[in-house]
């Protein structure tokens, strides 16, 4: 993991192999110095427009021995009333990605220089670079060696020293979860089947309590969505209960979907659709992130996560079109897809977390490919019974960069999922309206009485293209957002 501290030099005085320096659009105030350092070489670029500040800008320039370090790398920040800590995060994690590629193994961060949160400003550039260096490597064998990394990052010349280390403190524990729900999505799924996502439950902090149910009993609860989608498999299924209370309250209850590989079952999904389904169960490893971050950062909380795991394979005992499913709510599902069966295992996961009493649940899913198409990569969609912890999940979102939507959970979308042989059917009517909101409709009959959210994260879960800190594959979208939620909760 990529070294990140505080140390005691500025831009002019730091000695390494490249320093960062944030700039706003078309302002050389804060430059003046710097500029006059290296000959007025800075105002020549501003004056030809070759670099103005613009977002994201990049301009490497050799100090000639001019200053200590080697190289200075000047980054855009765009408009100086408009930098936020997801554009300074944005811009770490650009300038970090870039100077990676150029073999730069440490450099100097200036990019705090935005008004605000001394905090927030310092955690954002931690967090932007730890999370762009990011790789995941385990099964490259050809020219390893030529991987580059970046080894370690300084945050240079901090006036507000305490909140700055407490910035690199919660930037560096956040974004290393991250990175580890990043792994675990990014696991091959014939290594990563359901016991060995419980493997990784029990190796969280020893200050987190970790229970895993094998097949006996998850059938002794009576858990029958788990075991109906589980039965093409021939792994087991595990359901994964973790605890970490640091708080005499009731607990806030995180439920993540957990289906290590989906084929789709019996209504098989077709070959490019299933390419990347070893991230179906993002929402499952975002849970277990978040309670590691929670032990890390000592929070004074009470929280636990739940997660219903198992594969959807096709074989001759896997469940079908057609059949009826008696959760451990004791409620039916009619089954008209095998391939809705997400829902189908988080209804036995809310069911049990809703009987610890908490005072709210939230619950993570890569649920539906309609999110995708209403919302894209660019947010989660968010909804549920309670206005209350979805406004508390927006606002993380605006904060940690993880931003999520609200999506309206209307009486009609209820209706859309009743069924006329069962309590509920696994697919909405007509199958092609409102996708990600039938399926949420289909979610809230399974949680009775507690205030509930649901986060969609089909579409930011998984990322196509490495830019800025996000790498190809597994993003760890909802660790940070859930820590913020967590770390500024209050008792409804």
């Amino acid at each position: 993991m990529m070294e990140c501290k505080i140390v005691e030099q500025d831009v002019l005085s730091y000695k390494g192999e490249c320093v960062v320096v944030g700039c706003f659009e078309n302002d050389r105030k804060i430059l003046a110095e710097l500029d006059r350092k290296l000959d007025g070489r800075i105002s020549s670029l501003f004056g030809r427009k070759e670099f103005v500040g613009e977002l994201f800008q990049l301009w490497m320039i050799s100090t000639m021995k001019k200053l200590p370090a080697e190289h200075v790398l000047l980054v855009g920040l765009g408009k100086q009333g408009e930098c936020d800590p997801e554009k300074l995060r944005r811009a770490s994690g650009h300038a970090t990605r870039y100077l990676r590629e150029a073999g730069v193994k440490r450099f100097g961060a200036a990019l705090h220089v935005a008004q605000g949160d001394a905090q927030a400003r310092v955690q954002a550039v931690v967090e932007g670079a730890i999370l762009a260096n990011y790789r995941y490597v385990t099964y490259r064998t050809v020219e390893k060696e030529k991987i580059r990394f970046v080894d370690g990052v300084d945050i240079l010349a901090v006036r507000e020293k305490k909140e700055a280390e407490q910035g690199v403190r919660e930037g560096q524990v956040l974004a290393a979860c991250q990175c580890w729900v990043r792994d675990l999505v990014n696991t091959p799924p014939s290594v990563l089947v359901p016991e060995k996502l419980a493997d990784a439950a029990r190796a969280l902090p020893k200050s987190v309590k970790v229970s895993v149910f094998d097949k006996k009993k998850i059938e002794q609860l009576g858990m029958g969505g788990l075991l109906a989608v589980n039965a093409g498999s021939t792994h087991e299924p595990r359901f994964i209960v973790v605890e970490y209370k640091n708080s005499s309250a009731p607990p806030i209850a995180l439920v993540g979907k957990g289906i290590t590989f989906d084929s789709g079952g019996l209504s098989l999904k077709t070959a490019d659709q299933m390419e990347d389904m070893k991230m179906d169960m993002a929402g499952a490893a975002v849970v277990l992130g978040t309670i590691k971050a929670v032990a890390d950062l000592q929070l004074p909380v009470h929280v636990m996560g739940f997660a219903p795991v198992t594969e959807n394979m096709p074989s001759s005992l896997s469940y079908k079109p057609g059949d009826i499913v008696v959760t451990m709510s004791k409620k039916t599902i009619e089954v008209l897809n095998t391939d809705a069966e997400g829902r189908v295992v988080l209804a036995d996961g809310l069911a049990y977390a809703e009987r610890q009493k908490p005072q709210a649940i939230i619950d993570l899913a890569t649920l539906t490919g309609a999110c995708i198409v209403a919302l894209g990569t660019v947010a989660a969609g968010v909804t549920g019974t309670s206005q209350e912890v979805i406004g508390r999940i927006q606002n993380a979102g605006n904060r940690t960069g993880e931003r999520c939507w609200p999506l309206p959970l209307f009486d009609e979308y209820k209706e859309m999922v009743k069924s006329e042989i069962a309590d509920v059917r696994n697919l909405g009517h007509p199958h092609r309206e409102a996708g990600a909101l039938t399926a949420a409709a289909f979610l809230s009959a399974f949680v009775e009485k507690t205030p509930w959210a649901h986060i969609d994260i089909a579409g930011p879960a998984w990322s196509d293209a490495d830019k800025f800190y996000w790498s190809k594959g597994g993003t760890g979208f909802g660790v940070r957002l859930l820590v913020d939620v967590l770390k500024s909760w209050k008792k409804i």
